[in-house]
């Protein structure tokens, strides 16, 4: 028990501290909505959207959300750092090359799966007799991977565009094809980066060779440039085929680590998944190591963030860490930093599922406060009696013993009120806003006319 509240002193000191330094936290914004996404390619075979995150600290974070149609193909690339990615919808296959392994893997909803930096990659989506789309939400983690020169470094290249990169004479020599060959490769428009397949029978399993060949050469054929082993290994994990790790009346959440897909082994990042049932919510906690990057994939919620170290004294300041709620909905992206408590919520009329990126997941442990598994379990009721400025530790016992759930909790009209309260609290911002405009106006008309009459004077 003492051991217990000893780790719950730090992590909270480590969490004030964490918060203090402002100076981290200029421009950061908890929610990034749908409709701030960038487009970065659209054609009639698919489209990608894009937006960047990062975490008010340190970490940034590129999130992609890729759709194909049913038989379509997305070009090769070749990753610069790790990618994590679910599958919201469709089916299609991965196939990739890495260092020292070649493999593809067949997707489909609910699929999680990590590919790391220095792979090769291109996703074939599956023709579908009720036409559903391919639609993948990928996450990549950009802390730490700029250029040494200082260029900006994108998530990945495009495969044929570096090997158009190159002088004809040293292609010609380094493929071994002839100058009519190259010039044909070289001076061909560049295909966008999601194209039709030229497979006519969509329900066939592609040769990976073949892909990679069509796509670089614009050609289709056996080839033995990466005659390499494939391997048989798990690659992927889904969400709707594993059993929860929390689940009862209100909900469902499952967090899944190495143990779960080898392939996360060594990742920064980690998927979860969370499904509240209507009026319901994921109860008060906050991350000592994680942050969390989520996407909403269902239904709407809100989510309050409440700022770890004492925010009074910098109300004026723009740049000062404070409590904040906003509402979400279907597609939604939103960030909590780790030492952040926060909490989500449904709707009465509405369930709300988001799936999310965890960074440092391998060694986060979410601590929460309310319900049978909060952390003030583990301190003295007198101690916690004291904190809350309580009159006595008995008040404090039956608030602890209240809750028989824990982790996801009911939570009846509680979105309603929260969306009630935030919208007033809006309404008073552009109150505010408007009056020391007004003042800030007076005043310089108030200034105007005592220079007017100085100068009458004068």
């Amino acid at each position: 028990m003492k051991l217990k509240a000893v780790v719950l002193f730090g992590a909270i000191l480590l969490c004030a501290l964490a918060a203090i330094n402002s100076e981290e936290w200029p421009g950061f914004s908890p929610l990034v909505t749908k409709e701030s996404r960038r487009t970065l390619t659209l054609t009639e075979s698919g489209g990608i959207t894009a937006v960047d995150v990062h975490d008010g600290c340190r970490g940034s974070y590129h999130l992609q959300f890729i759709t194909l149609e049913p038989g379509s193909l997305f070009l090769p690339v070749l990753l610069h750092t790790d990618m994590l990615f679910y599958v919201h919808t469709g089916r299609g296959t991965v196939t990739y090359i890495s260092e020292d392994e070649t493999d593809e893997i067949d997707v489909v909803r609910g699929d999680v799966c990590r590919l790391q930096h220095g792979t090769t990659f291109f996703v074939r989506s599956h023709g579908d007799p009720t036409r559903e789309k391919l639609r993948v939400h990928a996450i990549f983690d950009k802390t730490g991977i700029d250029d040494p020169l200082g260029f900006s470094v994108s998530a990945y290249s495009n495969l044929g565009d570096m090997v158009r990169g190159f002088d004809e004479k040293v292609l010609q020599s380094g493929f071994g094809v002839s100058e009519e060959t190259i010039r044909g490769l070289k001076w061909v428009p560049t295909p966008p980066p999601i194209v039709p397949t030229t497979h006519e029978n969509e329900t066939e399993k592609p040769n990976w060779k073949e892909g990679i060949l069509e796509a670089l050469l614009g050609v289709g054929g056996p080839t033995d440039v990466m005659n390499r082993k494939k391997t048989t290994k798990t690659k992927t994990y889904n969400f709707f085929k594993a059993k929860p790790d929390v689940a009862n009346r209100n909900g469902w959440s499952t967090a899944v680590t190495h143990e779960d897909l080898q392939a996360l082994e060594g990742s920064n990042l980690a998927p979860f998944m969370v499904n509240l049932t209507r009026g319901s919510m994921m109860g008060p906690h906050w991350n000592p190591r994680a942050t969390e990057i989520a996407v909403v994939l269902q239904g709407q919620g809100m989510v309050q963030m409440v700022c770890p170290s004492d925010p009074k004294g910098k109300v004026d300041d723009d740049f000062a860490c404070r409590n904040t709620k906003f509402k979400v909905e279907e597609g939604d992206a939103f960030v909590v930093p780790r030492f952040h408590p926060m909490t989500q919520v449904s709707y009465n009329n509405d369930t709300f599922v988001f799936v999310g990126f965890s960074s440092m997941a391998g060694n986060n442990h979410p601590q929460f406060l309310a319900g049978r598994s909060s952390v003030l379990q583990a301190l003295d009721p007198d101690v916690v009696a004291a904190s809350f400025n309580a009159p006595n530790a008995s008040t404090i016992e039956g608030l602890l013993a209240s809750q028989s759930d824990s982790i996801i909790l009911a939570c009846t009209s509680c979105a309603e009120e929260l969306e009630r309260i935030m919208e007033e609290d809006i309404e008073r911002r552009k109150e505010e806003e408007e009056r020391k405009r007004a003042e800030e106006e007076a005043e310089k008309r108030e200034e105007a006319a005592t220079k007017r009459e100085e100068a009458e004077v004068r």
